[in-house]
């Protein structure tokens, strides 16, 4: 028996022939501890006696048991032993019980608590990047029953993320486990209420300053035929109409109507539906581009990446655009982002005279707080007289070999045959033959 640095032991303990984990013993008292290694071990053998389908079962039941809650875990034998029977007679296998916290975060991430509960529990978006934090989270507190979960476990969970992590970062890992928690609260009704208190969550990081493009920088960088043809164009919509870039990069042919100048957002990130009138400029430039595209079809599908940042930062460098501020990463500046087009989209129009109303029509934005974050960056552009932006069609470097879709190559050049002269033949003179004499 190990002990562990808080004063609790630990134990290697089998439940199988080829089976074995390792559980901690929840007590500080050695002869407690004793008396408690002896009963896991027992019921170990139990565990092996049943044979269970599920072998990450047995871990979660001595897990359950080094706490001190044998009559739980017994219960728990018994119902994977009845799930396991259920399976041998055929009989249709749904979801396992939720169990453990890996159990809930499965169902959770899975969406099949969206799918019990629809009107109480949306279907998640983010999941592969909420099963990125979980799987962190899972190493240590995975196993732990959800019934016995406490503020301790949540503790020690934070205690194990990875060092040089910002406050931001580990507030997202504890929005995770509060999240989970208040679900198993209601409306599975696994436990009477959530053990996390109110300021658990760690503290942000206070906002950083981000950068935007001047409108000149704007102009340069959609001339500049280093950079290719629709990704210029895709910076160019987002400057001159809000939207973020997932929803620009979902868009679909069927979301416009050109002939009108129409755009609708039925799907978006704040599931609240939204339309506006596009500018004339973005209209004729989808329209040059559009060609014979079907209507399920995505104009800037090409273009995501997961690197689209970087990528922003590497075409504002080939158009030779190198203000410092855009390009710098310290404790109280961001770089330069693809989303930062859509604050430029802000910062200009207000600097221009429109109202909050005509930008959050185009944004989504719900409240004047996150427009208002904007406003002292406008009144620096009104101050400088910045001006506003190009119009986008007039602004595209098209190019010579760049058309629709910027892949089209430029007509070639028709060939034509010089034209042959024929020399004149002349014909060469025949000498005259010598007259004979005769005598």
């Amino acid at each position: 028996m190990k002990t562990l640095s808080d004063g609790t032991f630990s134990v290697l303990i089998r439940y199988g022939t080829k089976h074995r984990c390792r559980v901690r013993i929840d007590t500080r008292d050695p002869d407690e501890a004793e008396r408690r290694l002896a009963a896991v071990k027992k019921f170990g053998k139990e565990i092996a006696v049943a044979k269970l389908t599920n072998k990450n079962a047995g871990a979660t039941l001595l897990e359950l048991a080094g706490r001190g809650h044998f009559d739980d875990a017994r219960i728990g034998l018994k119902t994977f032993q009845a799930a396991g029977t259920k399976a041998e007679l055929g009989e249709k296998k749904g979801p396992g019980p939720i169990v453990t916290m890996n159990d809930l975060a499965e169902a959770w991430t899975s969406n099949r608590i969206a799918h019990d509960y629809p009107d109480h529990v949306r279907a998640k978006r983010s999941a592969p990047r909420d099963v990125e934090r979980w799987n962190h989270l899972n190493k240590t507190i995975g196993r732990i029953p959800v019934k016995r979960f406490v503020l301790e476990d949540a503790e020690l969970a934070m205690r194990a993320l990875p060092k040089g992590i910002t406050s931001s970062t580990r507030r997202q890992y504890a929005q995770v486990m509060c999240r989970m928690l208040r679900l198993a609260a209601y409306p599975l009704r696994l436990i009477p209420a959530t053990p996390l208190p109110h300021g658990f969550l760690p503290k942000a990081n206070p906002p950083k300053a981000r950068a935007w493009l001047y409108p000149a920088e704007d102009a340069i960088l959609l001339a500049s035929e280093r950079v290719p043809l629709l990704h210029r164009i895709f910076y160019g919509v987002l400057a001159r109409e809000g939207m973020r870039c997932s929803e620009a990069t979902t868009l679909q042919w069927r979301d416009l109507d050109l002939r009108v100048g129409v755009i609708k957002l039925d799907k978006n990130k704040t599931d609240d539906p939204r339309a506006w009138a596009l500018s004339p400029d973005v209209v004729a430039t989808l329209k040059r581009i559009k060609g014979d595209a079907e209507p399920d079809d995505y104009p800037f599908r090409d273009v995501q990446d997961p690197a689209m940042a970087a990528k922003l930062r590497t075409h504002l460098k080939r158009a030779k655009i190198d203000r410092a501020e855009l390009f710098e990463q310290s404790a109280t500046r961001k770089r330069v982002c693809v989303h930062d087009l859509r604050g430029t989209f802000v910062t200009i129009s207000l600097a221009n005279g429109k109202t909050e109303t005509w930008v959050a029509d185009r944004t989504g934005h719900r409240s004047s707080d996150q427009i208002n974050l904007y406003r002292r960056a406008a009144r620096t552009a009104t101050e400088l007289g910045l001006g506003t932006l190009a119009a986008l069609d007039k602004a595209i470097a098209w190019g010579d070999r760049e058309a629709k879709r910027g892949s089209a190559q430029a007509p070639a050049k028709p060939v034509t045959a010089k034209p042959v002269t024929a020399k004149p033949v002349t014909a060469k003179p025949t000498p005259a033959k010598p007259r004979r004499r005769t005598a």
